[in-house]
């Protein structure tokens, strides 16, 4: 079976078939408004379809039969990677699914947890092989850059909606700090009603809202402009209780 299978992909009019079914599959992918079309990907597929086309014009030539092989083994090897692609844009549609439907109704949750198992499976495949050449452990890798690619595209659909306010933002930290306050039972009731009016209060003004708001978009896009003038203070304490350890 794997012979037969070896000797049917070693012959350049299958790997020409095998293209067409490709590019038909391709052509009929970008009609779907769904799917964004990058002009590098464009680029990067007639740049292909030029070396497939060199491969298959020096088979033709007539050239010895182990140049032969060889330039069908590269026809396979570009296959492969229209294979590749394919099984990301399979990968990706369920996921640009989900951010439509997140966008259309921010408040079901089950929306955004599609969002994130959707993804998660879409870029840990895409960056798969970036991971392995990072230097780094893979999967902290992937994780590190999925979560950045995830906030990111919620970010830009809800923009696509009109909806401007940032994914992670002060409400969202109100909204969540009242959510854990109201699921705390060891907490006194005076203690949470006192809680509760702060959070309230410290909301009802938007230059606080604002700064903090700016802040948040600072630590995820642009961290390198933050300094924190504290963190000089907690380095000291640290040194300094390490210092007390060492003494006893």
């Amino acid at each position: 079976m794997w012979n037969f299978l070896l000797n049917t992909l070693s012959v350049a009019y299958v790997q020409l078939i095998i293209l067409c079914l490709f590019l038909w599959y391709f052509l009929a992918h970008r009609k779907d408004v769904r799917m964004p079309v990058s002009r590098v990907g464009i680029i990067r597929m007639i740049v292909l379809l030029l070396i497939f086309t060199y491969f298959l014009l020096s088979w033709a030539s007539g050239i010895r039969p182990a140049l032969a092989q060889a330039a069908v083994f590269g026809m396979f090897v570009i296959n492969l990677f229209f294979l590749y692609s394919l099984i990301l844009s399979r990968l990706e549609r369920p996921y640009r699914d989900a951010l439509t439907a997140y966008c259309g109704d921010p408040q079901n949750r089950e929306n955004l947890d599609d969002i994130w198992s959707t993804g998660k499976r879409f870029y840990y495949l895409r960056h798969f092989f970036s991971s392995i050449m990072s230097g780094e452990s893979p999967t902290r890798f992937l994780h590190e850059v999925t979560i950045g690619r995830i906030r990111d595209d919620v970010q830009a659909c809800l923009r696509q909606h009109g909806l401007t306010q940032q994914f992670i933002s002060m409400k969202g930290m109100i909204a969540y700090l009242e959510g854990r306050l109201g699921e705390e039972e060891l907490l006194p009731p005076e203690f949470k009603e006192v809680v509760n009016k702060e959070l309230q209060d410290f909301q009802k003004h938007p230059w606080v809202e604002d700064q903090i708001n700016e802040y948040l978009k600072m630590a995820l896009e642009t961290p390198e402009k933050i300094h924190n003038p504290e963190w000089s203070l907690l380095l000291e304490k640290a040194k300094s209780a390490n210092k007390a350890e060492k003494k006893l």
